[in-house]
Parts: C-alpha cells; sequence; structure tokens
C-alpha cells in the first residue's frame, strides 16, 4: 500500500515564484514516507500561464483539459489496488481535482495496460451522461477499476476558476468547459473546502459543494477571514493563509497523510490577526462588488472557522456584511468546532 498525492495549482501560480500557494507547500511538506514505512508519492501540476506565455481562452480551455488528464495519467500508471488517494487543489486547480474525482467517478480508473484509452475516457466524461448511466457502466466494467478517494482539501474554488471574465467568456461559449461538477462524488470519502469571506471581486465567486454527503462520507466547508490569495496563499504575509492551510492538513492527517513535522514548524505560522490583503482593486473595481453569501446552506454544509470569531471580536475594523448578518442570526449556533 502507498499513498498517491496530487496537487493542482492554480493559473499563473507555480513552485518557482518567491511567494507560493498552498498547493506547492502541500507538496513540499509530505513526506517521502510515513514513520510506519508507508510511501507516499506526490505529483505536482502548475496552472496555465505559469511559463509566463500570454494566455487566451483556448489555451486555458485546452490547458485544463490538459491538466485534469495529466493527473489522471499519472493515477493510471502508480495506482496498485489498496493504494489511497489524496486531491489538493487552490483556485482554478481546486476546479481540477473536483473534476478529476468527477472523471474517475465516471470512467472508473483505468488499468495500466488501458492507458492509451484515456482520450476515449475522457470524452465519456464530457459527454455529461450520468455515471451510472450505461455506456458508462459498460466502459468502466470493460477497461477500468472503482476506486475510491481517500480525501479532497480544497482552497477556494471558484466558478471563474480565477480567470478574467474577458477570457472566461472566450472558454463559456463552448459549453463542455463549464464547470458541471459542484457535487460531491460520490468515489470521495472526506472532503474539506476552505472559503475566503473577503473575496469581492465578480470573476471570483466561489463554487461551493451544495449537496450533502452519503453515508460513511463527510464534508467540511468552513469560511475564513482573507481574500482569494489570504485563503489559499501566495502573498508574503501567510498569516491567514497558513490558517487555511493548517485546517486542512490536519484534516488530512487524521485521514492518514503523513507530513514533515520539521516543515510545519519552520514554515507554518496561523495568525488570525495576519494582514488581509486587497483583491478588489484596478478594472475590477470598474465591475463592482460581489460580496459572498454566508449562511445560505445548511449548517453541515458550511460553518465559520474560530479563527474568524477571534479576527472579529480584537479588531474592531474587521465587519465584514456578510459576516456581521450571519454571526448575528447564528453566534451561538453555527460556529465551527475546531
Amino acid at each position: 500500500m502507498k499513498r498517491i498525492v496530487i496537487c493542482c495549482d492554480g493559473t499563473w501560480n507555480s513552485p518557482e515564484k518567491r511567494h507560493v500557494t498552498n498547493v506547492v507547500r502541500t507538496a513540499r511538506a509530505v513526506l517521502p514516507a510515513d514513520p510506519h514505512g508507508v510511501p507516499q508519492i506526490v505529483f505536482y501540476d502548475w496552472g496555465v500561464g505559469s511559463d509566463g506565455r500570454k494566455v487566451r481562452g483556448g489555451m486555458i480551455g485546452a490547458g485544463l483539459d490538459k491538466n485534469i488528464q495529466d493527473a489522471y495519467r499519472f493515477l493510471v500508471h502508480n495506482y496498485a489496488r489498496g493504494d489511497e488517494i489524496y486531491l489538493f487543489g487552490f483556485s482554478r486547480g481546486a476546479y481540477t481535482v473536483r473534476s478529476l474525482a468527477g472523471f474517475v467517478r465516471n470512467a472508473g480508473l483505468l488499468r495500466k495496460l488501458k492507458a492509451r484509452l484515456i482520450p476515449d475516457a475522457y470524452r465519456l466524461y464530457r459527454r455529461r451522461e450520468p455515471p451510472d448511466a450505461e455506456e458508462a457502466q459498460a466502459f468502466r466494467r470493460a477497461h477500468a477499476r472503482q476506486i475510491r478517494i481517500t480525501f479532497v482539501g480544497v482552497w477556494d474554488t471558484v466558478g471563474a476558476l480565477g480567470i478574467p471574465s474577458r477570457i472566461l467568456k472566450a472558454i463559456t461559449r463552448n459549453r463542455r468547459y463549464a464547470f458541471h461538477d459542484t457535487s460531491l462524488s460520490k468515489v470521495i470519502r472526506h472532503a474539506c473546502h476552505a472559503v475566503a469571506i473577503d473575496e469581492k471581486r465578480i470573476d471570483f465567486r466561489p463554487t461551493l459543494w451544495r449537496r450533502a454527503p452519503g453515508p460513511r462520507r463527510t464534508v467540511e466547508q468552513q469560511w475564513f477571514a482573507g481574500v482569494h490569495g489570504d485563503v489559499g496563499g501566495g502573498y508574503r504575509e501567510t498569516g491567514l493563509s497558513d490558517i487555511a492551510l493548517d485546517w486542512i492538513w490536519s484534516r488530512a492527517a487524521a485521514r492518514g497523510l503523513a507530513f514533515s513535522e520539521i516543515y510545519v514548524r519552520r514554515h507554518v505560522r496561523p495568525d488570525p490577526l495576519g494582514k488581509l490583503h486587497r483583491s478588489w482593486t484596478g478594472m475590477y473595481r470598474v465591475k463592482g462588488r460581489h460580496h459572498r453569501p454566508i449562511g445560505e446552506l445548511p449548517p453541515e454544509l458550511e460553518s465559520i472557522h474560530p479563527s474568524v470569531l477571534e479576527r472579529y471580536e480584537q479588531l474592531d475594523d474587521y465587519r465584514p456584511k456578510k459576516l456581521v448578518d450571519y454571526l448575528e442570526a447564528n453566534i451561538d449556533s453555527r460556529l465551527a468546532r475546531r
């Protein structure tokens, strides 16, 4: 048995940047083996545009397809019966790993000798036929195996994938690039989603899991103080993003994944009072703002992380409109537990 860790970053994010995202830090912190000698292998995939080339709509769409298939291909060539799979992503990378889970649910995981069929499996997935449709079931029986994904941890999945609307329009004209897998795939056992309270850009509306999990599956969706990058990382100041990082790592560790304690001690310093950045600037201000709604879902599907209340109580100038409304209505009943 081994653990396979898939880490997918967002558009314009890469491990070579000076200030890296929580996805890069996850890839760096996972140990090669746990204390019992169980191997842990990591696949990291950066987003389209990370090489500095100009990004156009067609590149984003094609790049998304490639990202999903590259991660799937890694699973095909490395998975063995009994292995555990962990998926991590931020922003567009969160979209990627959630789509990957949907891909696995629909087509199964191809056997190594059937790897040549990956394009066929992906076409089947993109047809939007239900996983229980006869064609999907027949494909899985003939070419693939049914697997389970142990854990999915994502930071601030956005429907626009973090892409400016002028580029996004070129993608969504082609319906096959639209995000259609917002529900929790049946192959996922445990899932966590860290969501930013203070992101106001219209192009960055969050894509939440909106359906309760089935039996023997868990989902946690918590709101954190900060904008998009304050939750998923990428700024020099990491006090806020370290909170969301530590939260998802703790949940993954509870499901068996081993992280380097040395890395954690040296590089992870959560600070509820840390710097909150501004992302609603420049052209984004011209388009207006979007206050992310909090509390629209049942309490088992969304809650507030305790660090938010700590910041709220200690900083008089931290009063996001939707958070104030939420806390006034739910302060005693819907705060998340650590």
